[in-house]
């Protein structure tokens, strides 16, 4: 029975989608679920905090002091909401795909089924095991697709509504959300007029509907911020300035010193050098082409073949979008590939019967899949041989010690285990952002790090892979002993 019969063709996708997940879970629990980015161990640390500080994040919404109180801050717990997502997106685009191309030509369903499954992958490998970006993305990508596939195909009122609270449920985690959504939004009511041709005069109660629902739940957030006085954000100045100035920070290390800064208190983004300014914007444009521009030669695929002004639009929304979050677009431009995959989905009648620009697509987009793979596929190796270090080596020393979470400083911003006793949120490090929380505000690394006194942890032991800074700690007196493990020093103080 050969593959464009549509039940194998079914089945090869689903065979396909199986073993890329079960490969991608395997490397999760390989690495004891890992984090791949410190942002999580900062989240965390604050949403464990009492009373408003839990809500003060000016770095991410409140969306992670909601998810501790509902759930908690186990990683391990989070990790699993995160399988949950990815496994509910795989029911819902493999749902979406075959209820698209139920009516198809053979060319058409084969297209349908490979780029719907391309984009899904390349999803999953931006976002890799980031767990404070997977949260965001996967919540707004399934509610992206749980309104489509309701909105258009199934039009259930209660479902695509549903899928509209979880993509406003998921700006609560990430401030560029707003703005995602905000675009997605314009080009849905562009595409129901001028694609679907639809008349606003009947159809703008609707728009009014969709609009109001996706910023409920924000709109609810804000009021409870207002109401307990924690509505406090610092993430457009943070940003910028580093935008602007990062080159000159130096070592992260001392980023207290930044944050105290005359420079950085009374920063002004109106009173930087035009030049300058203009410089960095065309450096870090020119960065985030880079990384996009397998979706940009898409778009201008999708355009020349099929002449849709819709395309055009898009593209036009995608850009927009990047030029926005420029200062933050290494973390930002996820959820723009949706925007991708709205313009190639509209155009796949034109791609189905032009081989040569399908194959064009193809190359660019797999292309940008592979390079996503072998990213992720280096962390994993990274993670795999820190995590069995931590776990086989430096775990048992600092039990044989009896030091817990408090007594430990760590060097490397994503260290982690949960093998100790006490409040894993207790473990110091050089703070990174965490430290413009106002919780913080006392908390200076280089006084912690020898054993000062203090509100936050009580350092007994040092834990670093950089030899340079162990051998610079050693030769004080509050650390006695040193111990050297495959890929970490250790210092203790008794």
């Amino acid at each position: 029975m050969s593959i464009d019969k549509k039940i194998n063709l079914k089945n090869l996708t689903l065979a396909i989608f199986i073993l890329f997940h079960l490969l991608f879970f395997i490397s999760i629990l390989l690495v004891d679920g890992y984090p791949q980015n410190n942002d999580i161990l900062h989240i965390f640390k604050i949403t464990s905090l009492d009373g408003k500080l839990k809500f003060i994040n000016g770095v991410y919404h409140p969306g992670y002091a909601y998810y501790s109180l509902i759930f908690s801050n186990s990683l391990k717990i989070l990790t699993t909401v995160i399988f949950f997502l990815i496994i509910f997106s795989i029911f819902l685009i493999f749902k979406f795909i075959n209820l698209f191309s139920l009516n198809e030509s053979k060319n058409e369903r084969l297209f349908l089924y490979i780029f719907s499954i391309l984009f899904h992958f390349i999803i999953i490998s931006t976002i890799g095991l980031n767990h404070s970006d997977c949260l965001f993305l996967l919540l707004f990508y399934n509610g992206f697709l749980l309104f489509i596939y309701s909105y258009y195909f199934k039009y259930n009122k209660f479902l695509y509504i549903t899928g509209l609270l979880i993509i406003g449920i998921s700006i609560l985690f990430r401030h560029h959300g707003i703005l995602a959504i905000f675009l997605l939004y314009i080009n849905f009511i562009f595409l129901e007029i001028f694609f679907y041709k639809k008349k606003f005069s009947l159809i703008y109660k609707n728009f009014i509907l969709i609009g109001l629902v996706l910023l409920i739940p924000m709109i609810i957030s804000q009021i409870h911020l207002v109401l307990i006085n924690a509505n406090t954000e610092w993430q457009t100045s943070l940003k910028l300035n580093y935008f602007v100035y990062g080159h000159t920070w130096g070592d992260w290390r001392d980023i207290k010193n930044i944050l105290n800064s005359e420079q950085y208190k009374n920063f002004n983004i109106l009173h930087v050098d035009r030049n300058h300014l203009l410089n960095i914007v065309l450096d870090h444009a020119k960065r985030a082409l880079i990384v996009t521009y397998p979706f940009i030669i898409s778009f201008i695929i999708a355009f020349i073949i099929s002449r849709k002004k819709s395309v055009i639009i898009l593209l036009i929304l995608f850009i927009l979008y990047l030029l926005i979050i420029l200062p933050g677009y290494v973390r930002g431009y996820y959820p723009a590939i949706l925007f991708c995959l709205i313009s190639t989905l509209i155009c796949y009648k034109d791609f189905a019967k032009n081989k040569i620009a399908s194959c064009l697509i193809f190359i660019f987009l797999f292309g940008h899949l592979v390079y996503l793979i072998e990213r992720y596929t280096e962390k994993v190796i990274q993670n795999y041989y820190s995590n069995k270090d931590i776990k086989e080596n430096v775990v048992p020393i600092l039990k044989s010690k009896s030091f817990k979470y408090k007594n430990i400083f760590s060097d490397d911003y994503n260290f982690y285990t949960n093998k100790l006793e006490g409040d894993p949120h207790k473990l110091c490090n050089w703070g990174g952002w965490l430290l413009v929380h106002p919780y913080f505000k006392d908390y200076y690394p280089r006084d912690v790090i020898l054993g000062k006194k203090n509100d936050y942890c009580d350092v007994k032991a040092l834990v670093t892979k950089d030899k340079t800074l162990a051998d610079k700690y050693y030769v004080g007196q509050h650390y006695k002993f040193r111990y050297k493990t495959k890929k970490h020093y250790i210092l203790t103080s008794r």
